[in-house]
């Protein structure tokens, strides 16, 4: 792929990721003087079933149109293009240049609560955008929150599982299935039934592995399957009270 024009204008430069619905390019857009650099998205199935494919199709197609929707916010990668070529699908999307919280994360350097104010003002103000849209993302982690270079604010990123919100959903039939990543979704997102809060759940979690410099697959349960972690940071009792409300 690398050197590949996409629609009669994105040039292909590097490999990124691949997941398990498409993989993802960093690529030029050669027709603007200054080749600004855009991501490259595209859907490439890891299962080659027809109706898997369809379904594909539908989320990929709902993928471009919800970005369309949220990409006014300032803190969310804008859409740029959505075509079809050669049978494959593209989405491109405003390449953002930053390092994910991931990587600030495994410099293993514990937060202070500071940070941790600063952090939340930062991210919910994304969250209560996209949930006034009426949009839960479902795959809140470090991965896909980036500070931006320019500015040092997050970026939300990977809108690939994101969900409508369907107001009175009774049915099981329309429930979805688990999507998200096991230690940062909360139990009724695990079960195919997100909410709103799922995402403040992910939040909440970020915020205890940044304090405890653990991550959360390694933190202990008690019998209730509630995260052991107030013994392991050192913040106030206001904060304290905040996260256990958000966890």
């Amino acid at each position: 792929m690398k050197g590949k024009i996409l629609g009669s204008r994105y040039k292909v430069l590097d490999y990124i990721a691949s997941g398990g619905f498409g993989r993802t390019y960093l690529a030029e857009d050669i027709q603007l003087p200054s080749k600004v650099k855009c991501v490259v998205k595209q859907l490439y199935p890891s299962i080659e079933d027809p109706k898997f494919l369809a379904v594909a199709r539908r989320l990929f197609k709902t993928e471009a149109s919800t970005l369309h929707n949220l990409g006014n916010h300032d803190q969310i990668p804008k859409l740029l293009a959505y075509f079809e070529e050669e049978e494959k699908f593209y989405l491109v999307q405003q390449y953002i240049e930053g390092q994910t919280l991931e990587q600030e994360l495994s410099l293993s350097k514990v937060w202070s609560e500071p940070q941790i104010i600063e952090f939340l003002n930062d991210s919910l103000n994304i969250l209560k955008y996209i949930n006034a849209k009426g949009v839960i993302h479902r795959d809140i982690k470090p991965d896909n929150l980036i500070r931006r270079n320019s500015d040092h604010k997050l970026v939300l990123v990977d809108f690939g599982t994101v969900k409508n919100v369907l107001k009175g959903q009774t049915n099981t039939g329309q429930l979805t299935v688990p999507v998200g990543t096991q230690g940062y979704m909360p139990t009724e997102q695990a079960r195919g039934k997100p909410r709103p809060t799922s995402d403040l759940y992910a939040l909440g979690v970020i915020c205890i592995q940044a304090l405890s410099g653990i991550t959360p697959l390694d933190l202990e349960e008690d019998d209730e399957g509630e995260l052991i972690w107030k013994s392991l940071v050192d913040i106030s009792p206001q904060l304290a009270h905040i996260l256990k409300k958000i966890t």
